[in-house]
């Protein structure tokens, strides 16, 4: 709402700054969003005259359930209650009911649910004209256009006391009357804005004897509406029900200032005061003379609420120690009545429909105390609980991985079938019912083929070097049909994993499935898994011979490998992207329940390299394996050094050079103390694989 300041003034002694105003009513919840003024041009354009004035603006946010702050009266009393300002209201002279305006015009209201209080006042011998130069300044200020003195004159009273007013001529109603009622099912009327509405039996209209003169709350008819040659005018100022005038509304597709205001509730106390201070303006600017009286009809009538509040309650909830006496001065200064005792009974003014309860009041003292006095404390919570064991597993995965150079991404569970089909997974996959698009149609049934798309968007950048990994849930359905829900764990390897080393050139690091391969050793060992293999496998994503199944102790719980290159052909994705993934909730399950503590080696360890040739067709595992075995516990560890194929041995074969390191826990070995053991493992490879030592 705009609030010109000088208007202001009428009802509130404004002994500060505007900034200072703006400031406390923000604080207080009536938000001040700007302070502007109207230039020259700008009045002139809106029909008002150029004064010399340059009086501010307040432009104010008004919330829904304070229907009182859309009129300068309510913005002035709420200042005041912030400010301390004095706050004046002027005194206004209800007339008594008689006969004089019974006799010329009946009211009645055939819909008291909808209508609660309807008052009418007769004016005679009204002048149209342009109303004076200080009200149509005011109402363009305001934010509306002048239109003659009468429908200015409704105009301002609504602004002023937030009362929606509408002037009929009262000689083109049809029988002198007016019924608030139901409209009828397909009645139509033609509105002073030139619209044809069509009415719904729930919508409430205003009609004379004949048909419907306006639709009640939002606008008002053609046929009866003020003109230049209206000389008697019936002014009406009632109080409608606000969710019968917000559905009428929004199924007409009509917002009004009017409708607004009723949507939000009116005060119901001031129907007769605004009517009388409307028909006095016009009797003023219109040289018009009011029939004596009015009617004021009031189905709706209620007793004021009454609500106790308890000090020790409020001070509870506030956190303060304010004192009874304390209280009573807050909800004085917002003129709301109250009397003290062992509780404070706070009888509810017309104008505060959203009080309804205790906590109501608690706030409304909270306001004008000041939120900026309330003690910053923080809650004291008690929580009962821990992380669980599959949260803390996961947690240390991603450690693991990170100390391994991969960066994390999160990926959308809801993916696409292109990716469900290079999965492989079509007939588990689940189907969205209700999906916003195609792109989000399936729920992820491997993390894998997301990990691809995020790569193919960065190489779209430019960024070719990428380590990632991802931890999260996939989901399945099984032969039944029923749907399990798995954690799952993922990486993908592509480019160079050099990471800036200095003496390094990039393409020595090129990722490939070794690289993946130690990764996830690597992250398993670091979770606490130390037997863990790989044996030859296969994958619809994966190439043929550089894949393989993860073990550990025994238990297939994932793969690994290179991406197939018709996987990366279809996807358009550069270089050879390693891949791997690991069913999380299967890997928990073969965690140690007791940690093995081994304390440090006080002997060193002796390393000795061996190369073996063998049958390209016969897996490394099987190698670490028989060398292990034929070790025995003196074989601390085996790793892979280097691989060889090329002319000095078969086409079929292959060399593989290991470096096997030997430690005991009694002494620090020689050579010749692991010749036998050598002899062993030469002698176990050679029968059991077919493998010689390479000379």
């Amino acid at each position: 709402m705009r609030v010109p300041v000088d208007w202001l003034g009428e009802y509130l002694n404004i002994a500060g700054s505007v900034e200072e105003l703006a400031e406390r009513l923000t604080m207080a919840g009536l938000e001040v969003e700007e302070i502007t003024a109207v230039t020259p041009d700008e009045l002139v354009k809106m029909g008002g005259v150029p004064d010399g004035s340059s009086s501010p603006i307040l432009v104010t946010k008004v919330t829904p359930n304070r229907g009182d702050w859309l009129s300068i009266i309510g913005v002035a009393r709420e200042a005041s209650a912030c400010t301390k300002w004095p706050f004046t209201v002027k005194n206004i002279t209800i007339p008594n009911q008689n006969n004089q305006i019974s006799e010329q015009v009946e009211i009645r209201i055939d819909a008291p649910d909808l209508c609660r209080r309807y008052v009418a006042m007769l004016i005679r011998d009204v002048a149209i004209k342009e109303s004076p130069d200080w009200m149509k300044n005011r109402l363009v200020r305001a934010g509306m256009r002048p239109i003659n003195n009468i429908v200015d004159v409704t105009n301002y009273v609504m602004l002023e006391y937030g009362q929606p007013l509408h002037a009929f001529d009262y000689d083109l109603l049809s029988g002198s009357k007016i019924i608030v009622r139901r409209a009828k099912q397909g009645e139509k009327i033609v509105l002073i804005d030139g619209t044809q509405c069509e009415l719904e039996e729930e919508m409430m209209v205003i009609a004379d004897a004949e048909r419907a003169v306006a639709i009640a709350g939002v606008m008002g008819g053609a046929d009866t509406e003020v003109n230049e040659k209206t000389t008697n005018v019936l002014l009406e100022s009632a109080n409608f029900n606000p969710v019968s005038i917000r559905r009428t509304s929004k199924a007409l597709g009509i917002s009004t200032e009017a409708s607004y205001r009723f949507e939000r509730s009116v005060d119901i106390g001031i129907t007769d005061e605004a009517a009388v201070r409307a028909a006095e303006l016009m009797q003023e600017l219109a040289d018009a003379q009011i029939v004596q009286g009015i009617i004021d009809v009031f189905p709706g009538k209620v007793q004021p609420s009454v609500i106790e509040v308890r000090p020790n309650r409020t001070n509870k909830v506030l956190g303060l120690t304010l004192e009874p006496s304390e209280m009573i001065e807050c909800l004085k200064r917002l003129k709301i009545p109250v009397e003290e005792g062992e509780s404070l009974k706070v009888t509810v003014p017309s104008w505060r429909p959203d009080i309804t309860s205790e906590i109501d009041v608690i706030e409304e003292i909270a306001r004008i105390h000041g939120y900026e006095h309330l003690p910053e404390t923080l809650p004291c919570v008690h929580v009962q609980g821990k992380d669980s064991n599959e949260g803390r597993f996961c947690e240390k995965l991603r450690q693991a991985l990170m100390s391994c150079g991969l960066q994390e991404v999160l990926t959308h569970s809801l993916t696409d079938p292109a990716s469900i089909e290079i999965s492989g997974l079509e007939e588990q996959a689940i189907s969205i019912r209700n999906p916003l698009s195609e792109d989000t149609s399936k729920l992820r049934t491997m993390l894998s083929p997301n990990l691809m798309q995020t790569v193919l968007r960065n190489q779209a950048v430019g960024i070719r070097d990428m380590g990632l990994f991802e931890i999260g849930k996939v989901y399945l359905k099984d032969g039944s049909g029923t749907i399990r829900e798995s954690r799952s764990a993922a990486g993908i390897l592509v480019g160079s994993q050099w990471d800036g080393v200095w003496n390094l050139d990039r393409s020595a690091l090129m990722a490939d499935y070794y690289w993946g391969r130690g990764i996830v050793e690597s992250a398993l060992e670091r979770v606490g898994f130390k037997k863990i293999s790989f044996i030859r496998a296969t994958h619809p994503m994966l190439h043929k011979t550089r894949s393989a199944a993860i073990l550990v102790y025994g238990e297939e719980i994932g793969w690994l490998g290179e991406v197939a290159p018709d996987v990366t052909a279809k996807l358009d994705m550069r270089g050879r992207p390693v891949i791997f993934e690991i069913n999380i909730d299967e890997l928990i399950k073969l965690t140690p329940e007791d940690v093995e503590y081994r304390p440090v080696p006080r002997f060193p360890a002796l390393y000795i390299n061996l190369a073996f040739v063998l049958q390209k067709d016969v897996p490394y595992e099987s190698v670490e394996r028989v060398v292990k075995s034929a070790g025995g516990s003196i074989v601390e560890d085996v790793g892979l050094v280097d691989v060889y194929t090329g002319q000095q041995i078969g086409h079929d074969e292959r060399s593989l050079t290991l470096a096997i390191a030997f430690r005991s826990e009694e002494r620090t070995l020689k050579d010749e103390d692991v010749k036998e053991i050598i002899e062993s493992i030469k002698s176990r490879l050679n029968s059991e694989l077919g493998a010689r030592l390479r000379g």
